[in-house]
């Protein structure tokens, strides 16, 4: 049997390298369910990667184990994909960017891009069922319990560009949320038999408008944060598309992935199954961010001053 373990806020970067493939332990009794349930109460900052930083008081919750579910147990599709696992977590609609220079890495991927140009050929493995598929899954890494969230992200590949000293750059699209059902190999990559996990899709008039809601929040959040640190934002942030074009499921996954330097409170939403609910716990946050700038701000504008907090 082996189990994965629940994710720690780590700091993340815009673009993020490959790190070596986690030791799975063979006993243990904690869970990537850790998440769930955790407040989302502090505020989120603007960061200097444009994607906002949020901060968790999350209380402690009780863990509960994890056991890889017996082979035919499950009810969604099951299939079996290199696995990439990263100190970072990649949510369905949000582009994840990656940097890939570890041997082992630019085999998997020169693979999953074969019958491409700008790779090397002599690195793809004819023989790999995911040979020019594009697709793989990254699940959140957790160095400090060397552990592996069971709940992950389907990406796609949309750009790739070769480095002339073989780092291999790559852009990424998240599609399906999946749960790891079974290790297949640990060597020389992770390779796991898993379950796709279905979108509720939900497009009710709550639905609707919670999103409306969150994203004039996101909007405002955005407006103030850069009020407050006189900070240049490109329009594609101020205002992004994503926020008028994505149906609410797709919303609730894209605004998650720009509360970077909280891991474990994006995996908490990518392990929600509930579009309405991952939609109040943004909802939630925003608010609480807005009221945090409108007083710094008010603050700022009698004391004078730029706002600013150390770091």
């Amino acid at each position: 049997m082996f189990c994965f373990t629940s994710a720690r806020t780590q700091p993340l970067e815009a673009v993020v390298a490959s790190q070596t493939t986690p030791k799975l332990t063979t006993s243990c009794n904690f869970s990537a369910s850790d998440f769930s349930a955790r407040p989302l109460r502090s505020p989120i900052k603007f960061a200097h990667s444009g994607r906002l930083s949020a901060f968790s008081t999350a209380q402690s919750q009780p863990r509960r184990s994890l056991r890889i579910r017996a082979e035919g147990s499950s009810s969604g599709e099951r299939v079996r994909l290199p696995i990439f696992p990263l100190s970072v977590v990649a949510l369905p609609s949000a582009n994840t960017p990656l940097q890939i220079f570890e041997a082992r890495y630019r085999v998997l991927f020169s693979t999953l891009l074969a019958g491409v140009g700008g790779i090397e050929d002599g690195l793809v493995s004819p023989e790999k069922p995911w040979k020019g598929t594009r697709r793989f899954g990254m699940a959140y890494f957790d160095q400090q319990a060397n552990g592996l969230a069971a709940v992950g992200t389907v990406l796609e590949i949309t750009e790739h560009s070769l480095m002339e000293d073989g780092r291999l750059m790559i852009n990424t699209i998240g599609k399906e949320r999946f749960r790891i059902e079974d290790v297949v190999e640990e060597r020389p990559v992770l390779v796991c038999d898993v379950e796709i996990l279905p979108d509720d899709d939900d497009k009710s008039e709550e639905a609707v408008q919670l999103a409306e809601q969150v994203a004039d929040l996101f909007r405002n959040v955005v407006r103030l944060s850069v009020k407050l640190r006189e900070a240049p934002v490109p329009p594609e942030l101020a205002d992004p598309t994503q926020l008028t074009t994505l149906a609410p499921s797709e919303l609730s996954f894209w605004v998650a992935s720009l509360f970077a330097g909280n891991a474990y409170n994006q995996q908490a939403i990518l392990e929600e199954d509930n579009t309405i609910k991952r939609l109040k716990t943004e909802e939630e946050l925003l608010s609480s961010t807005l009221k945090y700038l409108s007083a710094q701000a008010a603050l700022q504008s009698a004391f004078g001053g730029s706002g600013s907090e150390e770091e």
